[in-house]
């Protein structure tokens, strides 16, 4: 018997895999003994990206950091002027009563003109028009609402922009002191005259306004969470409370709703010493989502538009969408 017909038979491509697997094996373990940093992290040709930035987007980018930080010298400087009223503004809305949902601007025009074509194309008797004009007058409701917070003992501010390097470094600074440091993060803050000058400042990076007493409970149970030793904690108990905030005479989450939804005067006169001291100081800000998904802002290329600075009572609904 041959003892060469008992071996197993190699295929030649396979053969040649090994010795090119052994070459390489060979010359990474020169190249570890000759740099051995370089070795520690390889970057193939492949994975290796250049990110190429425009000279139009750098230009672009430092206009709008001079333009910024120009502004915020202004406001520092003069104040809002005329762009803030020191008066309480009243504005309407129009209300849906069968949709339950706001009606907009250009909606209401478009169903008016609509109307308009209406009545000029029916046919029907005078009787059948005047029936359909007082359902609708019944359906639409305007109902008055304060469009800017003046008055208010505390408004709800919530940062919806992101600092960015293009961002300069007195209103990262100011929005620091402000605890609002992460995108669609919100806190309460005592609506004083030194808070007002700092909202104005950084105003085209915050939204901010008067919440309701149900939104502020719907805030706090929903999305509450509380600073123990240093740790975000769910606000899941009442016994946490009345550990950390006993001695404040604060035992349940209705004594935060009721201390947050009016500022108490020590609040108003600035002390931090306070009960609404401590309770925003106990609060870790509120971690909100964007009222636009991506889905929508991406794909279907919706916006936020310029919203931003005081909205008064309007704040409720926008606090809802980000719920």
């Amino acid at each position: 018997m041959n003892p060469n017909s008992e071996l197993q038979l190699v295929p030649e491509t396979l053969l040649k895999k090994r010795h090119d697997l052994d070459a390489l094996q060979a010359k990474r373990a020169a190249e570890a003994i000759n740099n051995p940093r370089v070795s520690r992290k390889r970057i193939s040709d492949k994975s290796k990206k250049v990110k190429v930035v425009k000279a139009e987007t750098i230009l672009i980018q430092s206009r709008h950091r001079k333009n910024a930080r120009t502004r915020f010298n202004r406001v520092s400087k003069k104040g809002m002027q005329t762009r803030a009223s020191d008066k309480s503004v009243v504005k309407t809305k129009v209300w849906d009563s069968v949709k339950e949902e706001e009606v907009d601007e250009k909606e209401l025009e478009k169903r008016q003109e609509k109307e308009q074509q209406d009545k000029a194309a029916a046919d029907d008797s005078d009787d059948d028009e005047e029936e359909a004009d007082e359902k609708s007058d019944q359906q639409l409701h305007k109902i008055p609402y304060k469009a800017n917070s003046i008055g208010a003992t505390t408004v709800f501010a919530v940062l919806i922009r992101p600092t960015i390097h293009t961002t300069p470094k007195p209103v990262k600074k100011t929005l620091s002191t402000l605890r609002l440091r992460r995108m669609h993060e919100g806190v309460f803050l005592p609506y004083t005259d030194a808070t007002r000058k700092m909202l104005h400042l950084v105003e085209p990076y915050v939204l901010y306004g008067m919440p309701s007493t149900e939104t502020i409970s719907d805030l706090v149970r929903r999305r509450g969470f509380c600073r123990v030793d240093g740790k975000r904690v769910p606000l899941a108990d009442n016994n946490v409370i009345e550990r950390e905030l006993g001695d404040v005479g604060l035992i349940c989450v209705e004594d935060l709703v009721q201390v947050l939804s009016s500022a108490s005067l020590d609040a108003m006169e600035g002390e931090k010493d306070g009960s609404f001291g401590k309770v925003t100081k106990f609060l870790w800000p509120f971690r909100l989502t964007s009222r636009k998904s991506k889905f929508q802002s991406k794909m279907l290329d919706l916006k936020e538009g310029k919203l931003y600075g005081d909205q008064g009572e309007a704040m409720n609904g926008y606090i809802r969408e980000m719920l």
